[in-house]
């Protein structure tokens, strides 16, 4: 079949397939742990509704690259790996969660930020503290919580003992990886370092590895795969978790707040060292660096600024060439997968998913 890019900008059918499988075993997966959570106290009962709540969209790419990658080593039935899909979700809900307490996000996916919610809470209750600190620290403890989770779901996969420990350490290292992408980030944007290595590096630590090429290799390790096939699909899946996450820094300045969920100043704002950001600053004079650095990072920072930084941005050309970042990335993902010891169907499947990934607007 052919690996030629087909209609990216939205999912491929495939892919929309297993996101509703996700979708209900995610359902049927947490629906007995939080009434577990519950039975502990009915203080609990918040808890328990906020994290249902704050996994109940998404566009389930890790899980579905899991279980793609389980398909591309030969696995046939999804039911006994369905867990350590939910597992790969549940971690992604934590590093939202903690994520918008240490940017201060105010929504997410079109609804409040979990922090802003029990703040509010506090505050509506006439509550003695700082309401503000008791959301971010209930934002983080169901961050723990789903961190928990995950590995309660991954462990209730039903494959061999082997693959499953194999599998499972390649989690340890998509966590692992992470932590530490994630740190370099806050301190890349605290510290004002900015050039193309350390975003990238940040890019591909941060989200894009624990987004595709891990998440594909350990499907691959619970079916048993073979070294050479799960080296394969992570350097398929490198390139692509690069351009995932560049493309999501792109949507984070140049997208449709009403599509993504967030505000389009967002990352401005809290002085994201981009790849983005990178560039526009190796192409600006001196007078247009000072001007970008001067508001960039500034939290009190409104939209006709955040205009005149988006107006730098696009006329030094450093749009274009983030763009054009990720146009590269994809390509060398598809020579990768050209050469893939893969079935035909998966194959054409993977390569609607990096169509999908390089080109989306959400």
């Amino acid at each position: 079949m052919s690996t030629e890019p087909q209609g990216g900008r939205t999912p491929p059918a495939g892919l929309l397939v297993l996101q509703e499988r996700i979708d209900t075993a995610l359902d049927r997966a947490l629906r007995p742990a939080l009434d577990e959570l519950q039975a502990l106290s009915p203080l609990l009962a918040p808890v328990a509704d906020e994290l249902r709540d704050a996994t109940a969209s998404g566009k389930r790419i890790r899980p579905a690259l899991l279980l793609l990658g389980f398909q591309a080593a030969g696995g046939m039935a999804l039911e006994p790996v369905e867990g350590p899909a939910l597992a790969l979700e549940l971690l992604h809900a934590c590093a939202l969660l903690h994520d918008d307490v240490i940017d201060r996000a105010a929504t997410r996916r079109g609804r409040p930020a979990t922090h802003r919610i029990f703040a509010d809470q506090h505050r509506s209750a006439g509550w003695s503290g700082d309401g503000d600190a008791f959301g971010e620290a209930m934002a983080i403890l169901i961050g723990d919580l789903a961190f928990v989770y995950a590995d309660r779901f991954f462990l209730e996969a039903t494959v061999p003992e082997t693959p499953l420990l194999q599998a499972f350490r390649r989690f340890t290292t998509l966590r692992e990886e992470v932590m530490a992408g994630q740190t370099l980030d806050v301190h890349a944007a605290t510290s004002g370092t900015t050039d193309r290595d350390a975003a990238l590096t940040i890019a591909t630590l941060k989200s894009g590895r624990y987004s595709v090429a891990r998440p594909l290799e350990i499907g691959a390790l619970l079916a048993g795969a073979p070294a050479e096939l799960v080296a394969g699909l992570g350097a398929f899946g490198d390139p692509l978790g690069r351009a995932f996450q560049i493309r999501d820094d792109l949507l984070g300045v140049f997208g449709d707040a009403r599509a993504t969920g967030k505000s389009t100043a967002s990352d401005l704002a809290e002085g994201k060292r981009t790849l983005l950001i990178a560039e526009a600053l190796a192409r600006l004079d001196e007078d247009g660096r000072a001007a970008l650095l001067r508001d960039l990072g500034d939290p009190e920072l409104d939209d006709a600024r955040a205009d005149r930084l988006r107006e730098l941005i696009e006329s030094c050309g450093a749009r274009a060439a983030t763009e054009h970042y990720v146009e590269s990335a994809i390509a060398d993902a598809r020579r990768v997968l050209a050469d893939l010891d893969v079935p035909a169907a998966i194959r054409e499947q993977l390569a609607q998913v990096a169509t999908y990934l390089g080109e989306r607007q959400t």
